[in-house]
């Protein structure tokens, strides 16, 4: 198995259809992937772009996995409470989310 795959705890997921596209996600994705960096758990989060999400309209989004958390109208200000609140405290960002997966 891959070395990084063994380390790491969460995935997050950004739509990079063309909708979200327009709505600016690769700032969103870039600002999350420097306060990772800040935050010195950049080796431990997956950072992915994903075809079309199906929830057009409200993005740029972000699925975060395992947890099953859905950020929805994410700016790249949002990045330091995704990653401080979230990724580093594990609480999500209540007021961000639109949906939340039931996980077992």
């Amino acid at each position: 198995m891959n070395m990084r795959l063994k380390t790491m705890k969460k995935h997050i997921f950004f739509c990079s259809s063309e909708h979200c596209e327009g709505q600016e996600f690769s700032e969103v994705m870039e600002a999350v992937k420097e306060k990772l960096v800040e935050a010195g758990i950049h080796k431990d989060i997956k950072l992915s772009k994903t075809n079309c999400l199906g929830l057009c309209g409200n993005g740029p989004f972000a699925l975060v996995y395992p947890d099953g958390i859905w950020y929805y109208n994410l700016t790249a200000d949002d990045a330091e409470r995704i990653v401080m609140e979230h990724l580093v405290n594990n609480e999500p960002v209540e007021e961000l989310i639109m949906h939340r997966i039931a996980t077992t």
